[in-house]
């Protein structure tokens, strides 16, 4: 049988990044290229407590149906903590919970997108959402960055030249690929075109709590007064990301679609893992989590910095990040980046190649992503030292 694939899928490729994985199976690969916490990072002995526990005191529950909207404990506790200590201006009614943020994401391109719509999004920007926007068959403009977030110019362009901007997806806080993040001033300025415009706001925020260095800068949900953003959020990068649990907060008005359009995806997260999530908020909090794995991350930042510094100095240019997972290093000119990411394969360090993040995978980049969460930390002074062998014997 020749069966023909519905055009939103023909388009849809891998992402690379997961590629790139399959060639550091067996350890022989240091992985530079992965997004996943550091396994120092996982409250592992909580979580196999708290799981026990859950399932003798509370079987059938856990076993059962749940809501869609989330189990009813995370959700108030988790709004209490995005008021109180997020500072956002939100109801509880307005919170669901999703299988990991990406799902949130997702969503929001299946409620709001016919075909050929138009999403506007930070370029480069994260696979997982470019993906899922290419799976609606959305129109993806892609808008360059600047150190401090979208460049506000070319936003405006693309506000007034393409019809039918359904939202503005942006990263703000150490975004990924670039680990950049966006200064309060461009935050202001992102909202005002959004509301100028007549356009909603995609905050996808899985970074936000791993600050490593300098001042918290309130989220664009924090000012919200036309109620026009959408917030993502995600235990993955301070839990775990293998329990899948992510939330939205959605204006009102767009809740119950939300709620309907993942009733139809998957009925809902898995009860087992948001009442995991649930008894380890209310036993342990977050705030004393969130400080140990910033502890590891900052001290694993540091060892990255000062390794780009002694092999790659004066090479390569980087903007130090402030928190996040990532380092987005730019060679020079002169490097092919591309054979610069496959040498680096071939002598043990695998990094994610730039143009792998942008809404044009074929437009030229001279970017390099490095994930410094996932390796050891013996593993991190070695394959810096390998990926300055492998620009010596490249330039």
């Amino acid at each position: 049988m020749n069966m023909q694939f519905a055009d939103r899928i023909v388009n849809l490729e891998p992402a690379a990044v997961y590629e790139i994985l399959k060639h550091t199976v067996g350890g022989k690969v240091i992985a530079f290229a992965a997004g996943n916490p550091s396994p120092d990072a996982f409250p592992a002995e909580e979580v196999a407590e708290l799981s026990s526990k859950i399932l003798k005191e509370n079987p059938i529950t856990t076993l059962q149906y749940g809501l869609s909207s989330g189990y009813e404990p995370l959700r108030q506790i988790l709004y209490t903590d995005m008021v109180e200590n997020g500072g956002l201006r939100i109801d509880d009614n307005e919170l669901l919970i999703t299988s990991g943020a990406t799902q949130g994401i997702e969503l929001c391109a299946k409620i709001f997108c016919n075909e050929g719509d138009t999403i506007i999004t930070e370029n480069p920007t994260f696979i997982g959402s470019l993906n899922s926007f290419i799976s609606y068959n959305a129109n993806i403009v892609g808008v360059d960055m600047e150190f401090d977030g979208m460049n506000m110019e070319k936003l405006e362009e693309a506000l007034k030249r393409e019809k039918n901007v359904r939202f503005i997806y942006v990263i703000p806080n150490f975004q990924n690929p670039s680990g950049w993040t966006m200064s309060l001033e461009k935050r202001k300025q992102l909202y005002a075109l959004a509301v100028k415009y007549n356009t909603l706001i995609l905050e996808d925020n899985p970074y936000g709590d791993l600050r490593y260095f300098g001042e918290h800068i309130p989220s664009i949900k924090s000012f919200d007064p036309e109620n026009i953003v959408l917030y993502a959020g995600s235990f993955s990068k301070i839990i775990s990301p293998g329990l899948r649990v992510g939330f939205m907060h959605v204006p009102t008005p767009y809740f119950n679609k939300l709620a309907v359009a993942k009733q139809a995806s998957d009925v809902h997260t898995p009860l087992l893992s948001q009442m995991i999530v649930y008894e380890y908020m209310k036993k342990y909090g977050l705030a004393n989590h969130i400080t140990k794995v910033c502890d590891i991350y900052r001290h694993k930042l540091q060892l990255t910095l000062e390794g780009l510094e002694k092999h790659l100095g004066g090479k390569v240019t980087y903007v130090k990040p402030e928190g996040g997972l990532y380092v987005f290093c730019r060679l020079p000119d002169h490097i092919d980046m591309r054979e610069y990411c496959k040498n680096a394969l071939e002598a043990g360090v695998a990094v994610v190649w730039g143009n792998a993040f942008l809404v044009d995978p074929n437009e030229k980049s001279q970017y390099f992503r490095i994930n410094f969460s996932s390796p050891t930390n013996e593993q991190l002074v070695k394959g810096l030292e390998i990926l300055g062998q492998v620009f010596d014997n490249m330039a």
